[in-house]
């Protein structure tokens, strides 16, 4: 149980610093895209690796290594950042799909009162009970 609490606290670190990096940012957007624009879920992995593995290769994150120490040399490891990427990305699509349906919802919303509604009608006035004669015969 303490192995996986510091290991998604590891994790979050390392979110931190590629979110400073700002290639997870970019990484997290190209998610919310997807998400947004409700591509196949099974996309998220792949971009997940592909960001993993260009920011392993590619990008010098010497500039932020000072910052949190052993995220840092996490972050040397190829496979650790690729699992980071992959939960950058997953959470971006969901974010993503999450924010279509709460566009469309308000949509919906803002629509539904536009419509003209129909000016409210008086009432008819109470009618008054008739009367009945108690006594006597029925004919009149």
């Amino acid at each position: 149980m303490v192995r996986l609490v510091r290991f998604v606290g590891l994790v979050i670190q390392s979110i931190l610093i590629q979110f400073l990096h700002v290639f997870g940012l970019v990484a997290f957007l190209i998610a919310m895209a997807l998400g947004y624009f409700r591509l196949p879920s099974w996309l998220v992995p792949i971009v997940g690796i592909i960001c993993g593995v260009i920011a392993d290769k590619f990008i010098d994150q010497s500039e932020v290594v000072g910052i949190l120490e052993k995220a840092a040399s996490a972050n040397m490891r190829g496979g650790f950042l690729v699992i980071v990427y992959i939960v950058i990305v997953a959470v971006g699509y969901v974010v993503g799909g999450y924010s279509r349906q709460m566009l469309q919802r308000r949509k919906i919303a803002q629509a539904a009162p536009t419509a003209p509604t129909p000016a409210p009608q008086p009432s008819p006035a109470p009618k008054q009970p008739q009367k009945r004669k108690r006594g006597g015969s029925s004919k009149g």
